[in-house]
């Protein structure tokens, strides 16, 4: 072996990066999962601290004000800076680097393909996927389209002694049963919206930011905090044990949503995120089929002139 051999290789920063990452995220998800229950181990110790104080009503005071909204920023802030370091490990993720770099890869294939048909490509998908949902749902109710047509006029009150209402709800979501969203702009670029049935899912940096701007975050923390200072209030404001009990479970809760925030965020990347590409990725190889296949060929008239589209540009050099 040669002295060059002998010398250790060096981590990069990216490496402690991602190990850093891989251990906060398992912890993250440890405290996340069990909060509640570090939470229930505090309740006898508190139980104990109330027998043992004068424990009556809460008198709100500047002091109670101020505390409390101290805790709130400090929760929310944890929470939300926590969220976004998760971010960055969630981008770290196996999965989401090879989802992603197949991303690349089939956006690549699609526009050395051309593009020209894509949006004819889209329409015919939304078709499709539209007349399988309402497919599910009509066997679900066990009606025939022709025994759906008759009765999805009818009034609520009608519906409800011919069927019951839970039939009836299920017509009624039938009657409502709007088209997904897709469009060459959803699969080659960011953005989108959710739909539980199909479609493309929301984004990573959606996700991140629905939850960071929810109102149920602020609530919650909201909620955190008064707790907490009522807590403390309630046991003493003097420096003692009692003091001391009050801290630590302030900072428990803390560090329990700052667990939870990076989960989030992490989970923005290597889950939500995932899915959207995974999604992605599975339309645009249908339309690689889609052009290579002349499938276009087969739909006649019903998304326009489809011969417009066709050019002598468009090859079949994918496979």
């Amino acid at each position: 072996m040669s002295d060059m051999e002998k010398i250790p290789t060096k981590k990069k920063w990216v490496d402690y990066q991602k190990d850093y990452n891989l251990s906060s995220k398992t912890f993250a998800q440890i405290i996340g999962a069990n909060i509640f229950l570090f939470v229930c181990l505090l309740l006898p110790i508190l139980l104990i601290g109330f027998i043992w104080t004068d424990f009556g009503p809460i008198k709100i005071d500047l002091k109670f004000v101020s505390d409390g909204i101290v805790t709130v920023v400090l929760f929310v802030i944890g929470e939300t800076m926590m969220m976004r370091v998760g971010a960055s490990g969630g981008k770290l993720d196996g999965e989401y680097i090879s989802t992603k770099g197949e991303f690349d890869s089939l956006v690549k294939s699609v526009n050395d393909l051309g593009t020209m048909l894509l949006s004819v490509f889209c329409e015919w998908q939304i078709d499709i996927e539209l007349d399988k949902a309402r497919a599910i749902r009509l066997r679900y109710l066990r009606f025939t389209r022709e025994d759906y047509e008759k009765v999805k006029d009818l009034p609520y009150k009608e519906l409800v002694l011919k069927y019951g209402v839970k039939k009836t709800r299920k017509i009624l979501e039938l009657n409502k049963l709007e088209p997904v969203e897709l469009s060459d702009a959803v699969l080659l670029f960011n953005g989108s919206d959710a739909f539980a049935r199909g479609g493309v899912p929301i984004s990573g940096e959606e996700y991140i930011e629905k939850r960071s701007h929810s109102a149920k975050m602020l609530l919650s923390a909201l909620f955190g905090g008064l707790l907490t200072v009522s807590v403390a209030l309630s046991l003493t404001s003097d420096i003692s044990l009692a003091r001391v009990m009050y801290t630590a479970f302030k900072l428990i809760v803390l560090l329990s949503r700052m667990a939870q925030g990076y989960d989030h965020g992490a989970k923005a990347y290597n889950t939500i995120e995932v899915k959207q590409l995974k999604a992605k990725n599975n339309y645009l190889r249908q339309y690689i089929r889609f052009v290579n296949d002349k499938t276009y060929l087969k739909l006649g008239d019903k998304y326009g002139d489809i011969s417009c589209y066709i050019d002598e540009n468009i090859t079949t050099k994918v496979e």
